[in-house]
């Protein structure tokens, strides 16, 4: 468990709860570890994701001057070794 963590208290349905027991049971984590990971997959990843291709969109906007593949190559492999 992570430090300053806070306590959040929820109610399931008797469904939900018996699934996440089983499942809990089945994985070998706890119901709490289960909701966590839940919470930071469907909530964190996406604003993660979203940031992500934000970075990208502003990337690709630059229009930077880029050669074939092969040029690129040549330069990062002679800009790796001059050092």
């Amino acid at each position: 468990m992570t430090y300053n963590a806070k306590r959040v208290q929820t109610t399931l349905t008797e469904t939900e709860y018996r699934y996440l027991t089983r499942l809990s049971g089945e994985i070998g984590k706890p119901l709490s570890a289960l909701v966590r990971e839940a919470i930071e997959q469907v909530y964190f990843e996406r604003k993660t994701r979203a940031r992500r291709r934000s970075a990208l969109k502003k990337l690709l906007a630059l229009n930077a001057p880029v050669a074939d593949w092969q040029q690129m190559e040549q330069e990062i492999i002679r800009g790796a070794t001059e050092r």
